[in-house]
């Protein structure tokens, strides 16, 4: 009788520390188990974002570098273009000292300027540099130009001018080494326009024959 109620008490206890046991086991790695799951998580997690903050990186400097792609051809085909406008010949102007019209002589190694006054008739030839800007001194006391004038009937008239040298007190030209040129005559009185053709010119030792223009259109 003794040995089968300690049977039965001992039975309970027994199935009561094995369930003690499976409890506190079980309790003891469920949190470990939720933990190392969550942290796990949460690395992937941060990864997941350091990709995609790598993959922004990578996307925004790829970006930055087509722009400046894109700006460097810009600045190529502005170049390019102004390389055209430089071999088109674009910007090579030269202001006329007196306000009159320029004539290159040669390959622009020299200018005349030509100035006409219709109210007096008065036709005055410059001899400038290349620029147009500083005067040229020529050994020679006068220039010759054969104009062609309109006529009132529409015909066309030739007329032999000759321009003598200018005296100039101020910088010590004179009439056989001057840079400045004149003639006054009835026929240029009331006229705005003409053909022309200089006969001979002797410039820096060159010798120009029949150098022709027209006015007021000159030659540039």
């Amino acid at each position: 009788m003794t040995k089968a109620i300690h049977s039965i008490v001992n039975k309970p206890l027994g199935a009561l520390l094995v369930a003690l046991v499976l409890a506190f086991y079980g309790c003891g790695n469920a949190p470990d188990t939720a933990s190392s799951g969550n942290q796990e998580e949460a690395h992937d997690h941060e990864h997941g974002e350091g990709e995609a903050h790598e993959h922004e990186h990578e996307d925004g400097h790829d970006h930055e570098h087509e722009e400046d792609g894109d700006h460097d051809h810009e600045h190529a085909e502005e170049g390019e273009h102004d390389h055209e406008h430089a071999e088109g010949g674009h910007g090579h102007t030269h202001e006329a000292p007196h306000g009159g019209t320029l004539v290159a002589v040669g390959d622009h190694f020299a200018h005349l300027e030509i100035v006409l006054d219709p109210d007096s008739g008065k036709l005055t030839a410059y001899v400038l540099d290349g620029e147009a800007e500083n005067p040229i001194r020529l050994k020679q006391g006068s220039m010759e130009f054969s104009l062609a004038l309109k006529t009132d009937n529409g015909g066309t008239t030739v007329t032999m001018l000759e321009l003598a040298g200018v005296e100039n007190a101020l910088t010590g030209e004179t009439a056989e080494d001057t840079s400045e040129f004149v003639v006054e005559s009835e026929k240029l009185k009331g006229i705005d326009q003409f053909s022309a053709v200089v006969s001979t010119l002797e410039i820096k030792g060159e010798k120009v024959e029949d150098l022709e223009f027209d006015f007021p259109e000159g030659n540039e």
